[in-house]
């Protein structure tokens, strides 16, 4: 975590590497060319690579998540708009992410990127019996002073590093953590992707947090149980849609 296809050129630092089913792996596919698409979709494209990588993303996005790219590129889903970039305006396209395919593909990696985050600050897999929240953010959706109000509580920092190379601001956490058996985080991808999340199979925390974050009409929020029941869910959706 994440994918190879997040970086320039596939040149991933080493580091956050963790073994995985067979069938989780090839099942999420679709999930990590959609979190990786939507991590190049700059306001403003300053890296031209981003924008050859988004279409090969597109691909995978066609292969290993049907319905996806329909409600990426569908009638209402984008709007012209102006943004400030550095004191210049200038015209930018407003995408609207709200088609419930794009929203569960970007739930499931969410909750692999709150797995993930959990067996590297604690040392282990999340237990069967845990909880998992998560809540992702694309470029327009997190304003600096929420980003600064989650990261005041979290004064860790990670990358990715092997050697002098490290991912910079292609990936890095913000996390507090007691090392035991919880964690919250908030994982950057890019400028453009940003994943809230908290995860612990601590039994003290698990009835508060249950309590605390109820299903809601939030369509970015999710609370995961640990498993393939939501991927094969969507597996079985994504089926029934193209029947």
């Amino acid at each position: 975590m994440p994918p190879r296809g997040f970086f320039k050129n596939r040149d991933r630092p080493s580091g956050w590497e963790f073994a995985c089913c067979d069938r989780c792996n090839k099942g999420s596919r679709g999930a990590d060319a959609v979190a990786q698409f939507m991590a190049n979709m700059e306001p403003v494209t300053r890296e031209n690579w981003k924008i050859e990588a988004a279409a090969k993303q597109l691909e995978a996005i066609k292969d290993f998540a049907p319905g996806v790219i329909e409600e990426i590129f569908g009638r209402n889903s984008w709007r012209n708009t102006r943004i400030n970039s550095r004191g210049i305006i200038l015209p930018a396209k407003l995408l609207t992410v709200d088609g419930p395919m794009t929203r569960k593909n970007l739930d499931i990696f969410s909750a692999k990127a709150a797995m993930a985050t959990f067996h590297r600050f604690t040392g282990r897999p999340l237990k069967v019996d845990s909880f998992i929240f998560t809540e992702w953010y694309l470029n327009a959706g997190l304003s600096s002073e929420a980003y600064n109000s989650i990261v005041r509580i979290m004064p860790g920092l990670n990358r990715l590093e092997q050697g002098k190379k490290n991912s910079g601001e292609q990936f890095f956490v913000r996390y507090n953590t007691n090392e035991k058996d919880i964690v919250a985080a908030l994982l950057s991808f890019h400028v453009s992707l940003h994943i809230s999340v908290i995860a612990t199979d601590g039994a003290e925390f698990i009835g508060p947090l249950k309590e605390l974050f109820q299903p809601d009409n939030h369509p970015t929020r999710a609370v995961t149980r640990l498993g393939l029941e939501g991927l094969e869910q969507l597996q079985a959706e994504v089926k029934s849609s193209l029947v």
